[in-house]
């Protein structure tokens, strides 16, 4: 292994080599840290099932309250 590949790593995003030291992708212009769209939309349908599951059960615990008081 030469010197310089040894200072270089795949860009998780684009897959290209880049310096392990650079924070941003001269081929694609991402940053290193910032998260794939995948993710993003992942993480923003896990909130929307985690709201509705607990719309439904706090639905669910007031129809029982009104019931047990009627």
């Amino acid at each position: 292994m030469a010197f310089h590949e040894s200072h270089e790593r795949h860009f998780p995003h684009c897959g290209e080599r880049m310096s392990a030291t650079a924070p941003k992708c001269l081929n694609c212009g991402r940053y290193i840290d910032e998260p794939d769209e995948d993710d993003a939309e992942d993480e923003a349908r896990s909130r929307k099932g985690w709201f509705g599951m607990l719309v439904v059960v706090a639905g669910a615990i007031g129809l029982v309250a009104v019931l047990a008081l009627a």
